[in-house]
């Protein structure tokens, strides 16, 4: 039996890429050959449509920036509903 993994536009750069739903669907994990492994909340992928090509650049470029074993995660602050994300260890 094949395994079928998905795969849907990065919502940092647009190129297509295969993810992997997280945390009962909260999150997804991306893996992206032009911005690297991250993790983002479903709220914050719908956000991150919103932001400019500049913005969605400066957050790929963090995730690239990782330290290994680590990998960005991008989130939506509860209280300001600003776009958040810093490197975190990386476990699924």
């Amino acid at each position: 039996m094949d395994i079928i993994i998905p795969k849907q536009n990065c919502p940092l750069c647009d190129r297509v890429v295969e993810f992997v739903g997280i945390d009962f669907g909260r999150k997804k994990k991306f893996n992206c050959p032009h911005c690297s492994v991250y993790k983002i909340s479903i709220a914050s992928e719908e956000a991150i449509t919103k932001l400019s090509k500049e913005q969605k650049e400066i957050i790929s470029k963090a995730a690239t920036q990782c330290r290994p074993q680590t990998m960005l995660l991008i989130w939506t602050d509860q209280g300001t509903k600003q776009i958040k994300y810093d490197c975190v260890p990386e476990k699924d």
